[in-house]
């Protein structure tokens, strides 16, 4: 079995499996990683179907009981996430159903995407549908964007980058910040995914499947929306990206009885794209240096670009570009010492 679990955990899975699945245990193997700090296993039985281990480790913020609970929420108003056939919040272990391989971050073309973001705007309305129950779900305000913004100035500006910037341009940062989060905290409020992108859809039996949803969370509407279009991974004509917020605008106006224009709906996407690569930034430099995962550094050149070309379209946040461009170089430097 996996090396790394406990005999109580190794008890409790070959229990669990037998009894989702009787024909008997082939073999499993190791799912990517990424910033989380859980694992992921794909079990094949012997009948040939399979099933996924999510291990939680001890001593980190995301809990079972936080994806458990989310799931049947998601599940009861019709969100395609996958089935919980068994849990232990005690030993960190959740078996879900197996939605595939067909990742949208490695399946998107150009002939599929039309189909693919209208399927994920699909579920992700469905999800925005949902009540906003604050004993369920917390709210993104001030403290989370305080907490975000603290995230990028210690462990990307002050560790990864070895606090190569001057302390004015830094507050120059923080006070453009301070307006994006503004910003946000005025838009309309839905239930959000709170990292509704490429990694965590899946094609699945003509529908979005849903991944990795224990963080959904109260707060503003471009927030899943900067996610789903601003992954960054794919880069499509203006045209198009037009085409699917229209789809949305359409979507939100029949299923919410919410009207946005389109130029509001662009800022509101633009800016949660902008503060989402501040929150990127910070975490994945504390995963890095924590864990020593590498596998999202290679990321970070793009993350910056993106900041310093989209803050350059509003002059309240203009201030961004002017300061984030210098930093390209150290960056790079920074990067290739790494690798």
């Amino acid at each position: 079995m996996i090396e790394n679990l406990s005999s109580s955990q190794s008890e409790w899975l070959t229990k669990q499996l037998n009894q989702i699945n009787d024909s008997g245990i082939k073999n499993f193997s190791k799912l990517r990683l990424e910033s989380s700090q859980r694992d992921f296993y794909r079990f094949f039985f012997l009948n040939s179907s399979s099933v996924i281990l999510m291990v939680v480790p001890d001593g980190i913020e995301e809990s079972v009981s936080s994806f458990t609970e989310k799931s049947k929420i998601f599940k009861k108003n019709g969100v395609n996430v996958p089935t919980i056939y068994s849990e232990n919040e005690a030993l960190g272990l959740i078996l879900v159903e197996d939605f595939g391989d067909e990742l949208y971050q490695f399946n998107l073309s150009n002939e599929k995407a039309d189909l693919y973001y209208d399927l994920a705007i699909n579920e992700l309305i469905k999800i925005q549908s949902l009540k906003l129950d604050k004993n369920i779900f917390s709210y993104f305000d001030d403290n989370l964007l305080l907490y975000n913004w603290s995230l990028f100035e210690k462990f990307f500006i002050n560790n990864f980058l070895e606090n190569k910037i001057h302390n004015q341009s830094l507050e120059i940062l923080k006070e453009s910040y301070e307006k994006i989060s503004l910003n946000l905290l005025d838009q309309p409020k839905v239930i959000c995914h709170f990292d509704y992108e490429c990694r965590n859809l899946i094609f699945n039996e003509n529908k979005t499947g849903v991944l990795d949803f224990q963080d959904a969370l109260i707060g503003p509407i471009g927030l899943d929306l900067a996610s789903l279009f601003k992954d960054l991974y794919f880069f499509w004509p203006k045209e198009k990206i037009l085409t699917w917020y229209e789809n949305y605008q359409k979507k939100i106006e029949k299923k919410l009885n919410l009207k946005v224009s389109i130029t509001k709906l662009i800022e509101y996407i633009d800016y949660c794209s902008i503060q989402r690569q501040f929150r990127i930034l910070g975490k994945l430099s504390k995963v890095y240096l924590d864990l020593n995962r590498t596998n999202r550094i290679t990321d970070f050149p793009v993350l910056l670009n993106y900041m310093i070309s989209t803050s350059e379209a509003y002059e309240e946040l203009k201030p961004i570009s002017e300061t984030l461009l210098p930093l390209k170089e150290v960056l790079n430097e920074r990067i290739a010492k790494i690798n």
